[in-house]
């Protein structure tokens, strides 16, 4: 009976200790609350369900952590947080199901809580790895959409001197109705841009997934968020929002950065609300990923932005109608990046 509560108390405390590593991942090193607050009520709930069926007194007076053949066994290869993350989820499964086991010798009552852990860890396992596989968004970070336009011939041209500005992000967004036409551009736009520029396809997730990009951009009145998720579990997911109660609703979403704005007058979005940029610091208190300000937003207003709480600007018209695309990137990337080291307090 002490052996087997020996191998309880071993398992309890793998466990317990394999879901700390991977809470204090997401709350100090990915600061995403939704795993967080997930892995933390699996932990909490564990150890409550553990110890009222097997107390603290009755495991310990099992424990001779001294005499424990394993304990010189413990891996010292040199892991990425990614790779430490996987290998505490694989240390928590194996735990739960010696647990499982064994609890059928000494109290088969608690037998399918640690079934149902095991597999509810199997979902959240899924969950965690596909958020650590998407790209994320730089901050600060600059974001260039590309308004897509079939009678736009020198397309490409402009393209390809936005690319060589280095933006962080871009978005190919289309409005018509021709989606062979959508599908071609998404894909030869694709085989220009550069890995570390992230490209985002603008509303069809069909086309997003089609063409490979690294993620979708959504609207208010476009698909669902939890269906979008389903459909893209690793791959970025923006959303657009023009108020605080917008904002407010995408609080607990598993989305990746929010565009607010029109922060200034925008000649692209005729009639659109200007919020200004005091919004960006209200938003700020709201909610922990990245924020990029939208609308109206050029070289001389863009630092406004970033010093009031944005981590990004995207802009459309700042570059579209430019006559050096290239130079107006890297004017951004200069101005962003300075307003950015001023905000944090990195140069007076």
């Amino acid at each position: 009976m002490q052996k087997i509560l020996r191998i309880i108390d071993a398992n309890f405390n793998r466990a317990r200790e394999g879901l700390r590593v991977i809470e204090d991942s997401f709350r100090f090193i990915y600061q995403d609350k939704n795993i967080l607050n997930e892995i933390r009520r699996i932990r909490h709930n564990f150890s409550r369900k553990m110890l009222l069926f097997f107390p603290s007194n009755k495991l310990k007076s099992a424990r001779f952590a001294n005499e424990d053949k394993g304990k010189m066994l413990n891996r010292k290869d040199k892991l990425k947080v990614n790779e430490l993350i996987e290998t505490n989820f694989f240390r928590i499964e194996e735990a739960l199901r010696v647990l499982e086991e064994y609890s059928k010798v000494l109290n088969p009552k608690i037998f399918e809580f640690f079934h149902n852990t095991r597999f509810n860890i199997y979902d959240v396992e899924k969950k965690v790895m596909s958020f650590l596989n998407r790209k994320k968004i730089k901050v600060p970070s600059v974001y260039v959409i590309l308004n897509l336009k079939e009678e736009y011939k020198n397309f490409f041209k402009f393209a390809e001197k936005v690319i060589r500005g280095k933006p962080d992000i871009i978005q190919l967004r289309y409005k018509g109705d021709n989606t062979k036409f959508f599908i071609k551009c998404a894909k030869e736009l694709k085989k220009i841009i550069s890995d570390e520029i992230i490209y985002i396809i603008n509303d069809r997730i069909d086309i997003g997934t089609i063409c490979e990009s690294d993620g979708i951009h959504i609207g208010q009145n476009d698909i669902n968020i939890e269906d979008a998720r389903k459909l893209l579990p690793d791959k970025i997911i923006g959303v657009s929002a023009s108020n605080l109660r917008e904002v407010k609703k995408l609080k607990n979403k598993d989305i990746d950065y929010i565009a607010i704005g029109a922060i200034f007058k925008s000649s692209t979005k005729v009639g659109k609300k200007v919020t200004g940029t005091d919004i960006l610091r209200k938003v700020r208190k709201l909610i922990s990923i990245p924020i990029i300000g939208i609308g109206g937003i050029n070289i001389e207003n863009c630092n406004k932005v970033i010093e009031e709480g944005a981590d990004g600007i995207a802009v459309i018209s700042a570059v579209e109608n430019s006559d050096n695309p290239e130079e107006v990137v890297k004017r951004l990337r200069e101005e962003v990046y300075k307003a950015w080291k001023k905000r944090e307090g990195k140069i007076q």
